[in-house]
């Protein structure tokens, strides 16, 4: 059924939005003049016209997942809906009336009925882990408490925001480099496994001693060909071997510290916690969270087993009244001494929560500087290596043919 917005005038002459669902407008007004309301403004909702849908793409809903873009979007709109006055149980309506993603109008659904069971926005939310972070339930927590609902939405539509388009831009500088790599894998397979093995009987048969780099390709395909299933379970047993420490706490602490030390990619994963953490704690802590909620919020988000070590000792001493700075600078394996020197300057000036943004925008620079410069590094030398292994490959098999006839 399609949705109205309307405006109406209380005793107070106050004006009040809210939303009404009917057959056409004459119905609504109908509606609202019934409840002894005065309308001011009543026009239907641009969302309920389009709001039709089909038992086809009804099915097409059910096959979509939630996507961060969905989150994004819901955010948005809940933020200009509350900005307009529009209750949030209406809020919810509409947003589930709008959809066309099952998974999405389901979950709109199962928030509005805890809502409406006395629940506050942030304890509905927080039953969906999977979907909202305890990051974004502190900040809606602290937009009820603090009756700034409509600027926490938005804040937190522009964080994922950004975080998605940096996400994006660092998986689309990945592509190129793994496409190089898995054709590298392609082309050697290929080779090894069909082109050698049909050549070698021709070159053998002669009875003449074949080169050194033929029988190179000779011995390194019949023990490829022997070994593949053992290499194929070898490799896979050590990432799966390693995924799996990575879970527990003193293995990962290790794996995360060997990983800052890697040469050229080092200084990404370290740039990533960084930025990961300014602003996430500088999110948090503008939208009212206190201290240690906000860095207990950050350490379960941060990704990284090191990192989270230094913030449990951040934690354990601001608890006591201690400083931030002293446990980062004390931590500076995995945060550079800038981070450090930058909130201090934050904490002395009572300015922490625009600092830490300003530390940030700094390192999320500095890392898409290494990134780019990573790129520019490894494509050149995953070409020359692929080409230098196709090269290889074909001038054995020349050498081992032109060997048939005594030319080498």
């Amino acid at each position: 059924m399609p949705r109205f917005f309307y405006t109406t005038l209380n005793n107070n002459g106050k004006e009040i939005s809210d939303v009404v669902e009917a057959s056409d407008v004459s119905e609504a007004a109908g509606i609202i003049r019934k409840q002894g309301k005065i309308i001011t403004s009543l026009k239907q909702s641009e969302i309920s016209k389009n709001s039709e849908d089909s038992s086809f793409f009804s099915f097409l809903g059910c096959l979509k997942f939630i996507t961060s873009s969905d989150i994004v979007m819901m955010f948005r709109q809940f933020s200009i809906l509350i900005k307009a006055g529009v209750t949030l149980t209406s809020s919810l309506q509409i947003l589930s009336g709008q959809t066309r993603k099952t998974k999405l109008k389901k979950l709109f659904e199962q928030v509005l009925t805890s809502v409406e069971e006395g629940a506050t926005f942030a304890d509905a939310l927080r039953k969906h882990k999977r979907i909202f972070t305890p990051f974004i339930v502190n900040m809606i927590e602290c937009g009820e408490v603090s009756g700034t609902m409509d600027i926490v939405l938005e804040s937190i539509a522009d964080y994922l925001e950004e975080k998605s388009e940096f996400r994006t831009q660092v998986i689309t500088s990945f592509i190129y480099p793994a496409i190089v790599v898995v054709m590298c894998i392609i082309v050697v397979t290929f080779l090894a496994g069909f082109v050698i093995p049909k050549f070698m009987p021709f070159i053998s048969v002669r009875g003449r001693q074949v080169p050194w780099n033929t029988q190179f390709l000779i011995n390194a395909t019949n023990w490829f060909k022997n070994h593949w299933k053992s290499i194929t379970a070898s490799v896979a047993a050590v990432f799966t071997g390693l995924f799996i420490l990575g879970k527990f706490k003193t293995p990962g602490y290790w794996i995360d510290r060997l990983k800052v030390r890697i040469p050229i990619i080092g200084p990404i994963f370290i740039y990533s916690v960084v930025v990961r953490f300014a602003k996430n704690l500088s999110s948090l802590l503008s939208s009212g969270v206190s201290m240690l909620e906000s860095l207990r919020t950050v350490r379960n988000v941060i990704g990284n087993q090191a990192a989270m070590d230094v913030m449990e000792i951040m934690e354990k001493k601001v608890a006591r009244g201690e400083s931030l700075s002293s446990p980062i600078r004390e931590g500076s394996f995995i945060f550079p001494p800038i981070v450090a020197e930058m909130v201090a300057v934050g904490e002395e000036t009572g300015n922490l929560d625009n600092t830490l943004s300003l530390v940030a925008q700094i390192h999320e620079k500095l890392l898409k500087t290494y990134v780019k410069r990573m790129n520019s590094l490894i494509e050149p030398v995953l070409i020359l290596t692929m080409g230098g292994i196709v090269g290889f490959v074909a001038w054995g098999l020349i050498a081992g043919v032109l060997s048939m006839y005594g030319t080498y």
